[in-house]
């Protein structure tokens, strides 16, 4: 690989690094778009996993303080493990074009409620399994193409979370998710030593900016953070639109 797409590899891991630990989410939104213009996509999506890993452990560890009771986690846990299994075997048989439709509509359709000030609440859109719903849906695009953050971003904003009990609650679903990925992805063959040897290396950057972006996340009110979530499911958006364009 030549040395200029090293380097934007790197800066993308490191800019989504910056996103991440301020928002807690962001670092596949940017880094899989960017290296799947230098790898296949189940590449891209595997030399995230175990970066993944690692930051979720780091973030849970981080924000231990913040932590906030989720309701019905055991049954989080059991739906997320067998929809990140189904979508890492429909990584291989279902164009992502499907999911991407998918995503579009559901961020799209959040920040349009945003837009007229309607609160989204799972009790309104989906009763008492509205939580069930939103991780099923977000674990199947998560093995399938790595970045969930766009569907399961919008519900956890719609909880008016502060900052750290935010990180904290998607950093406890990414971890499952990330988890299952390699479990699931190592049974399938889907990560073999080249792989993991590039996802070792995709850990460096990461390990640099994760812990400067804390480090500055301390300095965000809530509104501030409020407006920087806005601003980064905005950008997902555009972002995915844009891959159904070209």
């Amino acid at each position: 690989m030549p040395v200029e797409s090293l380097i934007i590899i790197f800066l993308a891991l490191a800019l989504g690094s910056l996103v991440k630990g301020i928002a807690g989410l962001g670092l596949p939104l940017v880094a899989i778009p960017v290296m799947s213009t230098f790898m296949a996509v189940d590449h891209a999506v595997a030399v995230m996993v175990i970066p993944g890993i690692m930051i979720n452990t780091w973030l849970l560890w981080t924000y231990r303080k913040h932590a906030v009771k989720i309701a019905d986690l055991p049954a989080m846990i059991g739906v997320g493990i067998l929809t990140v299994a189904l979508g890492a075997w429909i990584l291989s048989e279902v164009p992502d074009t499907y999911l991407i439709t998918f995503m579009v509509f559901w961020v799209g359709g959040y920040l349009i409620s945003l837009l007229f000030k309607e609160r989204l609440k799972s009790g309104l859109t989906f009763g008492r399994h509205g939580p069930l719903v939103v991780v099923g849906l977000a674990g199947v695009i998560q093995g399938s193409n790595g970045t969930s953050g766009p569907v399961f971003a919008p519900y956890v904003h719609s909880l008016k979370l502060t900052q750290p009990q935010y990180v904290y609650v998607v950093s406890v679903i990414f971890q499952i998710f990330a988890i299952t990925q390699l479990v699931s992805f190592g049974w399938l063959g889907m990560i073999d030593m080249e792989r993991g040897y590039h996802s070792l290396l995709a850990c460096i950057p990461i390990a640099i900016f994760l812990p400067l972006a804390v480090w500055l996340a301390r300095f965000f009110s809530d509104r501030a953070f409020n407006i920087i979530i806005v601003v980064v499911l905005i950008a997902i958006e555009i972002r995915l639109i844009w891959r159904l364009a070209i």
